[in-house]
């Protein structure tokens, strides 16, 4: 309980200062700018349109996001509105539509403070190197910005990836490190391709005003449903995964929960032993659907039982990674080394394990990692027959069976991770994510 006090309270004291850097950043501007107030004369109309698009980008994200995973275009319009009217009113136009949104959405207040002062750093910064790399606002000519509006895309999505991963990794006790590949390598071409549509949405309005701007709308908000519509589908097929591996544990009260439990340490090992975001994933999701064979008939009976199993009964047990992987390798996006994975996860590195009798790195990394996740979670579970085993006597007993159950590399990453020690001891202990209280999502989408 103290670990989460102390992450709070590390958390607040890091939004404080992103907040203390904003208003800083403010202040710099107008030095940077001491035209901005003029300026508003002669760009009013325009600046209310930008603010105007800004919103109702913030609003489609709001009601199209899906779960803990969505994404935003709303700051092409962020870049753009620097590109056109400078650090200043750039930094108005981004704490509007962030807040206005966000107020609306009645998110918890720490995140709508953190969003608009991130924001505001971010855009400030790159509106400031846009002007000191000799950027004119607004622009003369759109190739004379081209070098100076490269500064302003990377400084903001610099500034905006460090800060978001920071709170993460306060948040969750992760390494920086990690968790700003996480939410920020997977989506870095994205990111910069659709921020340098801000550039073409300036040219729009400094050739056609505010006529140019409702040329966008149209497109930037087609393109967005599409992009949700696709991310719809994709949590509701997660949910169904989810909710049938709960009906399968819902037949014995000792593994409830046991096949999320397996999916966020095989998930978090993964990532430890530097595999890819993509690769950890997939581990994560035939970790979730590793027993998911035994949905069927067939085993209930098994599943039931109080007592030792017979012979019989073990050799119907062992049947159930096939009948996983056939029901895994129905749906055709897990197909592959998902499906392998959930096959697998019961071979053991000396090569006695089942159902191939696979050794060694013939085994599929996926599945090595998932019986270590899965042991580890049979150990530190409570069950009739003894009490839940520490961490510590869960590690001993990994490295007794290393290099026979267990792969020696494997077990040595996961008894040195920081990040798969504190995975373990949430487990029976577990608060509300402060990271979702704060950004809401499980990977960069703030912009």
């Amino acid at each position: 309980m103290q670990f989460f006090a102390r992450t709070a309270t590390a958390v607040r004291l890091y939004v404080g200062v992103v907040v203390a850097l904003a208003a800083a950043g403010i202040v710099l501007a107008f030095l940077l700018d001491p035209f901005a107030v003029d300026q508003l004369e002669l760009s009013w109309i325009g600046l209310a349109a930008f603010v105007g698009l800004g919103l109702s980008l913030q609003f489609a994200e709001l009601k199209l996001a899906v779960g803990t995973v969505h994404s935003s275009i709303s700051f092409i319009i962020y870049i753009g509105s620097g590109l056109l009217f400078g650090p200043v009113w750039a930094a108005l136009v981004t704490a509007v539509s962030v807040g206005g949104a966000q107020i609306a959405g009645r998110k918890p207040m720490l995140k709508i403070v953190f969003n608009i002062a991130q924001h505001v750093v971010a855009i400030v910064a790159g509106s400031a190197v846009y002007i000191l790399l000799g950027g004119p606002v607004p622009p003369d000519s759109i190739n004379d910005a081209v070098l100076p509006f490269t500064g302003l895309l990377l400084v903001f999505f610099a500034v905006n990836s460090v800060a978001v991963s920071a709170v993460v990794a306060l948040s969750e006790g992760r390494p920086f490190k990690d968790v700003w590949i996480r939410n920020t390598w997977g989506m870095a071409v994205y990111d910069l391709v659709a921020g340098a549509l801000a550039l073409g949405i300036a040219w729009l309005y400094l050739e056609l005003e505010v006529i140019g701007l409702a040329l966008v709308v149209a497109p930037l908000l087609f393109l967005r449903h599409t992009y949700f519509v696709n991310l719809q589908l994709q949590a509701t097929n997660r949910e169904l995964l989810d909710l049938m591996v709960k009906a399968i544990e819902a037949r014995d009260a000792y593994t409830s929960g046991h096949s999320q439990r397996v999916a966020e340490l095989a998930r978090t090992l993964a990532r430890e032993v530097g595999l890819s975001f993509e690769q950890a994933e997939e581990i994560s999701t035939a970790a979730l659907l590793h027993d998911v064979g035994k949905i069927y008939d067939e085993f209930a009976p098994v599943l039931r039982k109080q007592g030792a199993l017979s012979g019989d009964e073990k050799l119907l047990m062992r049947t159930h990674v096939d009948r996983s992987a056939e029901l895994v390798g129905t749906i055709s996006n897990l197909r592959g080394r998902i499906e392998k994975y959930v096959r697998h996860h019961h071979e053991r590195f000396d090569g006695s394990g089942y159902p191939d009798g696979l050794t060694g790195p013939d085994i599929p990394i996926g599945a090595r990692i998932i019986m270590i996740a899965d042991t580890t979670d049979a150990m530190t579970t409570d069950r009739p027959y003894r009490s839940a085993l520490t961490l510590d006597e869960v590690i001993v007993e990994l490295r007794r069976c290393s290099g026979t159950q267990f792969d020696p590399a494997l077990v040595e990453s996961f008894c040195r991770s920081a990040a798969v020690r504190r995975v373990i001891n949430t487990w029976r202990l577990k608060p509300p994510s402060l990271a979702k209280d704060v950004m809401g999502v499980a990977r960069l989408a703030v912009h």
